[in-house]
């Protein structure tokens, strides 16, 4: 039987059978700190409630019968607390527990149980780490790190003191050390990922912004669906991509990953926050090409065996633990903060060695130059007048063209056997007639252009009357009236037999042409420039 014990008061001890039966020898050693460490009176003020100070975000409270719903307001927490993208701020006794994204926890002995996630604690509070007890001194500021599948749970102490019972030992800790929860290994602590300080402004994004081949998205239960430009991920969704296929997905802020061939990835959280953002991902298997940009704040990608932080460089992390740096330099919080800077690589467990690019950097590095392209962008020319809306363009073959017009957004598609034409042909709504604004805009990985025209829809024909014709030898006279409500003059033209003759008018007009038979018949016509004609026939 495995053991949990809690203190509360220094001369009271409770010893209980664990209910989930999880790993929890490093509890046995609680007993010792009453006396010890003098943990009574915190320890009394931390069971006496976790209550909410504030939540932001995805944030969901446990109820019973494992239910969770999300509530405005949450007064404590009863039995458990996750969150999506968000944060909620606790009070536990005097101290406080700031829980970030994709985090979970349950209260246990009246204590936080943190269960999985990360996490910051303000002392002095004491907490359940991973079946490990753990107490933060008054003014001591500690982070703890669970990531999705183990590959970094830490405690690090970034400011005062800390101890945690870990089995029968009881280990202090002070700032700039930190405790590796899997070995109980002891080693230096430098920041490098300080999410807690950025302030939590939103759910961010990411984009899926090019496609090559087989490439899903899974949703929850939901059969999964062809990965399109546009598309964006939520937290909890994965991408995939199959044999010979790649995705590249963009992020708030700037920075962007491509996901190789078989390769499997998963949205962990993306906050929008004043120093930029926070992304946090799991690669599940294959490759993941990272460019992160500078100064957009934190960026982190776990695998089942490694995790790397990062704050604006260019990698290549794959999921076996690999890790090669191209620019910047590249933290393995799950390797005792080991440090991969620019020109080196490390397979976990190993030694830092120097860079040995392959066949699939060589492709990621030729991709990146491609996408570091500077847009072009053409609107060809196009009437004043239109029957319906008909619009070319010319741009980089991977950029997205769109036009707006009365509030509506189309694309125009890429034209077949044609690198870089874009073409619309019609709506598929009709627009009345009328005097519009056309907006089009090429974009392409955070680069845009954009020209506005002004266009007028016309399908009303100009009109003919007053027609009169006298001959008079050889001299064939015309007269009459051409109303149209554009701004050109509309193509009057006259055909005599087998002979045409053309001008532009508008109102009235006498036309003197040549006539070699009087007898010819005479047909008029007029047309717009949007292409609408009346037609009359003299005899």
């Amino acid at each position: 039987m495995k053991l949990f014990s809690s203190v509360f008061h220094p001369k009271a001890l409770r010893i209980q059978a664990s209910p989930t039966g999880r790993r929890s020898a490093g509890l046995l050693g609680v007993a010792l700190w009453g006396g010890i460490l003098g943990l009574g009176t915190v320890g009394a003020q931390a069971a006496a409630f976790l209550t909410v100070r504030g939540t932001a975000g995805r944030v969901e409270i446990q109820e019973t019968g494992n239910l969770w719903r999300s509530q405005v307001g949450i007064p404590s927490v009863a039995l458990g607390l996750r969150t999506g993208t968000g944060r909620a701020v606790l009070q536990s006794g005097t101290g406080q527990i700031v829980v970030g994204s994709a985090s979970r926890l349950r209260t246990y002995q009246e204590e936080a149980d943190l269960l999985e996630g990360q996490f910051f604690l303000q002392g002095p509070v004491t907490v359940h780490v991973q079946g490990n007890h753990l107490f933060v001194d008054g003014g001591g500021r500690v982070r703890v790190d669970l990531a999705p599948g183990g590959s970094t749970l830490r405690v690090a102490v970034i400011g005062g003191s800390g101890r945690v019972a870990l089995g029968t030992r009881i280990i202090n800790m002070q700032a700039g050390q930190q405790i590796a929860l899997k070995t109980g290994q002891l080693s230096a602590f430098r920041e490098t990922d300080p999410w807690y300080a950025a302030q939590f402004r939103g759910a961010g994004a990411a984009t899926v912004e090019a496609t090559r081949g087989g490439v899903r998205i899974f949703r929850g239960e939901a059969a999964p669906v062809n990965a399109t430009i546009g598309d964006d991920l939520a937290a909890g969704e994965r991408l995939t991509t199959e044999t010979n296929a790649w995705a590249e997905v963009g992020f708030t802020g700037g920075g962007y990953l491509r996901l190789t061939e078989q390769s499997e990835l998963s949205v962990i959280a993306i906050d929008k926050t004043a120093q930029g953002r926070e992304v946090t991902l799991q690669l599940l298997r294959g490759s993941a090409w990272n460019v992160v940009e500078k100064g957009q704040g934190g960026y982190k990608i776990t695998t089942p065996v490694i995790s790397t932080a990062v704050r604006g460089t260019v990698f290549r992390v794959d999921a076996s633990g690999l890790v090669k740096v191209f620019e910047g330099q590249v933290a393995l919080p799950s390797d005792q903060d080991a440090t991969v800077s620019q020109g080196q690589q490390i397979q976990q467990g190993s030694q830092v060695e120097p860079l040995t690019p392959d066949a699939l950097d060589a492709f990621n590095l030729a991709r990146d130059a491609e996408r570091a392209q500077p847009l072009i962008f053409r609107l060809d020319p196009t009437p004043a007048s239109l029957r319906e809306l008909a619009l070319s363009a010319h741009s980089l073959p991977d950029a997205t063209v769109t036009a707006t017009i009365a509030g509506r957004t189309v694309n125009l598609s890429a034209a077949a056997g044609t690198q870089g034409l874009f073409q619309l042909e019609r709506l598929q709504d009709t627009l009345p007639e009328g005097d519009y604004a056309v907006q089009v805009k090429a974009t392409r990985f955070g680069q845009t252009a954009m020209q506005t025209r002004r266009i007028r829809l016309d399908r009303t024909a100009p009109a003919l009357s007053g027609l009169r014709v006298s001959i008079k030898g050889r001299i064939l006279t015309l007269t009459g009236q051409v109303s149209d409500a554009g701004t050109t003059q509309p193509l009057l033209t006259v055909t005599l037999g087998n002979l045409s003759y053309s001008r532009h008018v508008q109102g009235s007009f006498s036309l003197l042409l040549p006539v070699a038979d009087p007898a010819l018949p005479i047909r008029v016509s007029v047309q717009d420039q949007a292409g609408n004609e009346s037609h009359a026939a003299l005899p």
